[in-house]
C-alpha cells in the first residue's frame, strides 16, 4: 500500500512494506496553529503484528543550511552535530532514547522546517537531511522497523512548523506541544535540582573510600556545592570498571562502614546526597543472578553482566523495591539512575524475542513506562522532593515524566563538547534541571585555562569532579569564585530567556535575558550585541582566550565598565564611557565585564 499527496510545497508519501489485508490505512493533513499536522491511523479488526511503513515528507532545501537535531548523528566519515546529513544516516527514538524531532534553520538562526513526531514511545527510525538525487530534503519517520506486541490500532501525527521565528522558538514550540501530548506529566523540579553537584566520577572512579568521600565534601561545600552524588564503586570492592557485581546494590562494607551515618553527616555539611545505581544491569558475580537469569534482554559475554527484561513484572518489582530499600536504609535525597537506554529491543536475543506468557506485556516501551512510573511514584512517597538524574542519550519528551534533572553525557576534560550538550538540552527540556557533565581539569593547566570548564557550563547547574584536597589553592580560589559566579547570576542563567547563534558552530555565543539584564558568553572571537533589547546591565564572560571582547550597539550607549579576572578580582573600571556602535574592550582571558547603562540626563 502506498498514499502520494502534497501539501503547500511538501511532498508526503506512506508506504507499507508488505500488505496486510485486514489493514486499514488512513493519511490525512490539517493546518493548525501556524502548522501542518499529517495524520496517520492503522487499523485491524483483529489484534496483528503490523508490518513496517515509512511516512517520507520531502521538501525544496531553500534557505536551509543546518540541522538542529537533539542528539549526534550524520555521516560516519565526517561526523559533524547540527549539519545537514544525507538521507540515509538515521538516529532511532524510543521512550529512553532522545526523541523523534529536527529544526532544519538557516545562518541567519531562522526556523525553516521544524518538525516533530508524536509517538515518543516507540521505537521511531528517525531519517532527516538531505536527498541529492531530488536536490530536496527529506524528513523519514520509519516505524515498526522493530517486532511489536499485536495490536488493533495505531496514531500519530507528524507536525511541521515552517513559522518565521528563531530555530529556538521552534524548538521550544516542540517541547510545548510534547508536554501538551503527555498531559503536562513532567516530574516537578526541587529547588535542590537547581544547586551546584560534586560527582566522584572522574577523580575516584570506583576507587571509593568513606573516609576521603567526607573530606572532599567539606571542602565542596565550603566552595558552595549542595549536593554530592557517590557514582559507581559503592557496591562493589571490585575496581574494574565493569558491570559484573552490579544487581544486588548492597554497600561495600569495606568502603563504607556505616553507610548510613556517612550520608548523614555529609547531609550534616548542608549537602544532599545522591547515589549511583545502574538500573537494567545483573552481573553473573551477584547474588541474585540465578533468580534472574532467564529474565534478560540479553547478556554481555565481555562483561559477564545481563540486562534485564522489564517487560517481567518480579523485574518490576525488584528494581522498584530496591530503590525504596537504599532511599530509605541510607536516608538519600536522590538518586543517578543509569543507563536506561540499554531497555532497547534491536539489542534483544534468543528468548527475548519470542513470546512469553510469564510477562505482563510484549510492549519493551510500555514496560519500561510502567518501571519508571512506579520508580517514581514509590520513591516520592518516601521523599516528594526525591532527586532523579538521567543523562545524554536517555533523554527526551517522555524521560521527562521519571526525572528531574537532565545531564550532559560524559566529555571529561572536553568543554566545548559540554557546552554544546547543554544547549541542546536547554533548549529541548522545558523547565528539567539541566546539569552539565561533571568536570574535571589538570592541576597543572592555568587558571584561565581552567576557567573554560566553568564558562562553557554557565548555563547549566554545574557538576564538579575534581579532587579537591590535591588542587592548588589558585585553583581553590577559582572554583569558589566561579561557584559564587554561578549563584549570583543564577536567575539570569538558569531562567532568562535563553539565544544562541549558530548551533553548527557548537553555540559560540550565547545569551539569557530576564527583565533588564542580560548575560552573553563569548567562546570565539566573535561580536556580541549589547543594548538591543531593553537591557540595564550586561555582563559578558570572555571564554574565547581572547584579550579584549567586540561590542556592538545599534546606536552609541553610555554605560558604567568594570572588567574582572578570573579569580573575580576587579582590575579596571571606567565610570563613563560611550560604546560607538562598534567597540573593542580590553578584557582579561577568562575574565568578564559588567555594563551599566547611563541614563542619557545623568
Amino acid at each position: 500500500m502506498n498514499k502520494h499527496f502534497s501539501v503547500d510545497n511538501f511532498k508526503v508519501s506512506f508506504d507499507v512494506t508488505e500488505q496486510a489485508e485486514s489493514l486499514i490505512y488512513e493519511v490525512s493533513h490539517r493546518c493548525q496553529d501556524e502548522a501542518i499536522f499529517i495524520d496517520l491511523t492503522i487499523k485491524s479488526e483483529t489484534p496483528i503484528v503490523f508490518p513496517e511503513c515509512k511516512l517520507d515528507i520531502s521538501f525544496p532545501l531553500d534557505d536551509m543550511h543546518s540541522l538542529w537535531t537533539p542528539c549526534l548523528h550524520g555521516h560516519p566519515k565526517s561526523i559533524r552535530n547540527k549539519g545537514i546529513p544525507e538521507i540515509w544516516t538515521n538516529f532511532s527514538s524510543h521512550i529512553s532514547h532522545v526523541s523523534p524531532v529536527g529544526c532544519f534553520y538557516n545562518l541567519t538562526g531562522e526556523n525553516k522546517v521544524a518538525f516533530a513526531f508524536s509517538d515518543i514511545k516507540n521505537i521511531v527510525k528517525v531519517q532527516a537531511g538531505a536527498y541529492e538525487e531530488d536536490k530536496a530534503a527529506k524528513v523519514i519517520m520509519s516505524l515498526f522497523t522493530v517486532k511489536t506486541e499485536p495490536m488493533t490500532e495505531y496514531k500519530a501525527s507528524l507536525r511541521l512548523d515552517r513559522s518565521d521565528v528563531d530555530y529556538h522558538e521552534a524548538i521550544s514550540r516542540i517541547t510545548q506541544w510534547h508536554e501538551e501530548l503527555l498531559d503536562n506529566s513532567q516530574m516537578p523540579v526541587p529547588s535542590a535540582a537547581l544547586e551546584p553537584v560534586y560527582s566522584t566520577w572522574y577523580s575516584f572512579h570506583q576507587n571509593l573510600d568513606q573516609k576521603e568521600i567526607e573530606d572532599q565534601c567539606e571542602i565542596a561545600s565550603s566552595l558552595g556545592c549542595k549536593t554530592i552524588i557517590l557514582d559507581d564503586g559503592w557496591q562493589t570492592d571490585d575496581s574494574n570498571r565493569g558491570y559484573m557485581f552490579c544487581g544486588d546494590w548492597e554497600v561495600s562494607n569495606k568502603r563504607f562502614p556505616d553507610m548510613a551515618e556517612h550520608v548523614a553527616k555529609v547531609q550534616s555539611m548542608g549537602m544532599k546526597y545522591m547515589l549511583w545505581l545502574s538500573v537494567p544491569f545483573v552481573g553473573q558475580g551477584c547474588k541474585v543472578w540465578d533468580e534472574f537469569k532467564d529474565n534478560l534482554l540479553f547478556y554481555s559475554e565481555q562483561n559477564a553482566t545481563g540486562t534485564l527484561d522489564p517487560r517481567y513484572p518480579q523485574v518490576r518489582d525488584f528494581l522498584v523495591s530496591t530503590y525504596c530499600r537504599v532511599v530509605s536504609d541510607y536516608g538519600l535525597d536522590g538518586l543517578k539512575l543509569d543507563f536506561i537506554d540499554e531497555f532497547d529491543m534491536t539489542y534483544a536475543t534468543g528468548d527475548a524475542l519470542l513470546p512469553d506468557p510469564a510477562r505482563d506485556t510484549e510492549s519493551l516501551p510500555e514496560a519500561v513506562d510502567r518501571l519508571m512510573m512506579s520508580v517514581r511514584e514509590e520513591l516520592t512517597k518516601i521523599k516528594d522532593d526525591i532527586l532523579i538524574e538521567f543523562r545524554q542519550r536517555y533523554i527526551g519528551s517522555m524521560i521527562r515524566k521519571y526525572g528531574n534533572i537532565f545531564r550532559v553525557h560524559d566529555c571529561p576534560h572536553d568543554s566545548i563538547t559540554n557546552r554544546a550538550g547543554i544547549l541542546d538540552l536547554r533548549l529541548f527540556s522545558g523547565n528539567t534541571a539541566i546539569h552539565s557533565d561533571m568536570f574535571i581539569w589538570s592541576e597543572s593547566d592555568s587558571v584561565e585555562s581552567a576557567s573554560l570548564q566553568f564558562i562553557n557550563t554557565l548555563f547549566s547547574v554545574p557538576q564538579i569532579s575534581p579532587n579537591l584536597k590535591t588542587l592548588p589553592t589558585e585553583h581553590l580560589t577559582m572554583t569558589k569564585h566561579w561557584l559564587s559566579f554561578w549563584k549570583d547570576n543564577q536567575h539570569v542563567l538558569l531562567n532568562g530567556k535563553l539565544k544562541s547563534r549558530y548551533p553548527e558552530m557548537h553555540y559560540p555565543v550565547i545569551e539569557a535575558k530576564l527583565g533588564n539584564e542580560k548575560l552573553i558568553t563569548v567562546h570565539a572571537a566573535m561580536i556580541c550585541d549589547v543594548f538591543n533589547d531593553g537591557e540595564e546591565r550586561v555582563t559578558i564572560v570572555n571564554g574565547a582566550m581572547e584579550e579584549s571582547l567586540i561590542l556592538r550597539c545599534s546606536e552609541p550607549t553610555t554605560v558604567a565598565i568594570s572588567v574582572y579576572d578570573c579569580l573575580g578580582e576587579k582590575v579596571s573600571h571606567i565610570p563613563n564611557y560611550t560604546i560607538e556602535k562598534l567597540d573593542e574592550i580590553k578584557t582579561p582571558k577568562s575574565g568578564y565585564i559588567t555594563l551599566d547603562a547611563i541614563a542619557a540626563d545623568q
